[in-house]
């Protein structure tokens, strides 16, 4: 087996364009298997990752499971395991990727993203890109409760809803203060607003 062959990458972005799904799967396992060991995995992810779109909640879209799981995860991994920041990040970013893959999910004993992001922000708490992307990941799971607002108070007992009231609010200031450009002051005050609301309403 010869070293990693970038024409096998080259050939399964051209079928890729064109649309014939035969030969971009045909295309990118040639590719993966190229790859003779782990210094060669780590020298193109390390090269790859920064040409990948980040979009406007800090995270990428979602690329071929082969890539992912055979090369650049190893890296991230590898990353995680010895605390590099950087790469860290990059698995955060790779959310769709991440939760969509059981064998990668396995192997990092279900940890969560939220859990990685906040080992990132324990590690170095004065880096914008953590605090950015943990920000981002925050106002997901409060769109997520607002959606299913008041339903995601899930307990009868009025004590507990209370006392989950009172968590949501603690977790604000927080929030805002990783919000330190203020995009989501608005959002947020109407959110603090509305669980004080349910609870004047039902407690």
């Amino acid at each position: 087996m010869s070293a990693m062959n970038i024409e096998y990458y080259n050939e399964y972005l051209k079928y890729k364009n064109l649309g014939i799904k035969s030969k971009v799967k045909e295309y990118i396992d040639y590719f993966v298997d190229s790859f003779l060991n782990y210094d060669e995995k780590e020298l193109w992810a390390l090269e790859y990752l920064p040409t990948l779109k980040i979009n406007n909640y800090g995270r990428i879209d979602c690329i071929r499971y082969e890539l992912f799981e055979k090369i650049i995860f190893p890296v991230l991994l590898n990353g995680y395991k010895n605390q590099n920041i950087e790469l860290m990040i990059w698995l955060v970013r790779f959310n769709d990727n991440y939760y969509g893959n059981n064998d990668v999910n396995k192997i990092m004993n279900y940890k969560t993203l939220f859990q990685i992001i906040n080992e990132c922000y324990e590690i170095d708490p004065k880096n914008n890109e953590v605090i950015d992307l943990y920000l981002e990941i925050l106002i997901d799971e409060i769109s997520f409760n607002i959606h299913h607002y008041p339903s995601v108070i899930l307990t009868e007992n009025i004590g507990t809803k209370k006392d989950q009231c009172k968590k949501l609010l603690e977790e604000l200031p927080f929030i805002h203060k990783l919000d330190r450009n203020k995009k989501y002051y608005e959002f947020l005050t109407d959110y603090e607003n509305n669980i004080k609301e349910y609870m004047e309403r039902t407690m």
